[in-house]
């Protein structure tokens, strides 16, 4: 009997080890890229020439973090640097008013924001940085 009780003692140990959220210390906040995935030679893009540009953002909250997912139509994201060319540059990410990162993919995640109300903003700019007047913001509970 008290080698069964000492066994589910142990395995009850074990269990309440197997956590997945680990905390982190405050104020680390970072911006994560997702890996980019190249499209094979038989997708085929499809655009008119009529088509404006718009930004598309999805996300998702999730503890202190923020999935994010932008959709971009005729639009390549290259590194930083190079020639202005139209259809192709990056996006800068702000957290409350403050630029916190630059960003070559159309996903990433905001990770380890504080608790509260946060403003984020996306914003696409040239290779060399000039303005594409292509902004998206929204506000963010983080509990």
């Amino acid at each position: 009997m008290n080698r069964f009780v000492l066994m589910f003692a142990c395995f009850l140990c074990v269990l309440s080890g197997c956590v997945e959220d680990k905390p982190r210390p405050k104020g680390s906040m970072s911006v994560v890229p997702l890996e980019i995935v190249e499209a094979t030679e038989s997708a085929i893009e499809v655009s008119s020439l009529k088509q404006s540009k718009d930004i598309v953002v999805n996300h998702h909250v999730r503890g202190q973090d923020i999935y994010v997912e932008c959709y971009i139509p005729s639009f390549t994201f290259k590194e930083k640097g190079g020639t202005n060319v139209n259809g192709e540059g990056h996006m800068q990410v702000y957290v409350d008013g403050k630029k916190v990162d630059e960003i070559f993919t159309a996903a990433f995640i905001i990770k380890g924001l504080e608790k509260g109300k946060h403003h984020l903003m996306i914003e696409v700019v040239h290779n060399d940085s000039a303005d594409y007047q292509l902004k998206k913001s929204w506000n963010v509970n983080i509990r």
